[in-house]
């Protein structure tokens, strides 16, 4: 029986390796061996010249200058290569106990128990394990409008239907004029308003407000008055004259991850009635005049 076992050993290995002993090679399921050690996992190279990237894409192999191990691949650049033309190049880690400083610096490791922020890859320096940290592509979000809204004075209206320039993150609703928090942190809002040309009050003001729509709160407002329009009355010599409101308001929020936060606006520029906002008559046209009053910016810290 053992006698058997030996020989069927042999016939394994006469039929599946293949050592080159004038170069020093030695191939397993290959009979054309490409570095000191080659393996074929699929036995699908051809038996002469270089295996095509497909081919090597299965099997392991150690360069007979250098020692580099190449997993899928021909010549491995670096001690251990990974980064073959097939799609499985994934590296897998696990946990491990050691202390950074047994570990020493450099050593790798999953650290799946870590709390609170869940599991994280880990890198010693040979005295403290770290995280390696990736940056989240933060939110920038650029909006101009180009349609014509009008805006009440009996109650805040909030500013819909922006045409978006850019939104980093796709955070924006451009239509209902509302932005989502991709995470928590500091946001930045700068808004710029302008109204079409009204008759308007002395004394009157137009508020800008960044509402929670979620919460159904005003998270800040900014105020914009207005004291020098000329509304026929006796001290203006019974003339009037249109005049134009406008402004910009800029406030910073800490957020939470899922906030949704609309710009509104509100006034009393006038006696009763809404006021138009100033948009372009052709929004192909930059240098149309009545082109970029209104715009809305967020950027993320």
């Amino acid at each position: 029986m053992k006698k058997r076992i030996r020989l069927i050993i042999l016939i394994i290995g006469i039929l599946y390796s293949c050592v080159d002993l004038m170069n020093a090679q030695t191939g397993i399921g290959t009979a054309n061996p490409q570095g000191i050690l080659h393996v074929d996992g699929a036995k699908d190279n051809a038996t002469t010249g270089v295996p095509t990237a497909a081919q090597v894409a299965n099997d392991v192999i150690v360069n007979k200058t250098t020692g580099f191990i190449g997993v899928g691949v021909l010549n491995p650049q670096v001690k251990l290569d990974m980064r073959s033309s097939g799609p499985e190049n994934a590296l897998g880690l696990s946990t491990t106990t050691m202390t950074a400083a047994a570990a020493g610096a450099g050593a790798v490791r999953y650290d799946v128990i870590n709390t609170p922020v869940g599991a994280k890859i880990e890198v010693s320096d040979g005295s403290v394990w770290h995280k390696a940290y990736i940056a989240p592509q933060k939110a920038v979000v650029v909006a101009r409008k180009i349609t014509s809204q009008s805006i009440t004075q009996s109650s805040a209206t909030n500013i819909t239907n922006w045409n978006l320039v850019r939104d980093m993150s796709n955070s924006f609703d451009a239509s209902l004029g509302i932005f989502t928090a991709p995470r928590d942190g500091t946001y930045t809002f700068l808004l710029t308003f302008n109204f079409n040309g009204a008759v308007i009050n002395d004394g009157s003001r137009v508020e800008s407000q960044f509402y929670d729509t979620t919460a159904n709160t005003v998270l800040a407002s900014v105020y914009k008055t207005f004291g020098q329009s000329m509304t026929g009355t006796p001290d203006d010599a019974n003339a009037t004259r249109s005049t134009q409101a406008g402004g910009s308001s800029t406030v910073t929020l800490t957020l939470t991850a899922g906030t949704k936060v609309v710009t509104r606006l509100w006034h009393n520029l006038i006696s009763s009635g809404s006021v138009a906002l100033r948009v372009t008559t052709n929004s192909s046209d930059p240098t149309n005049p009545d082109d970029g009053f209104n715009n809305l910016t967020i950027i993320e810290h």
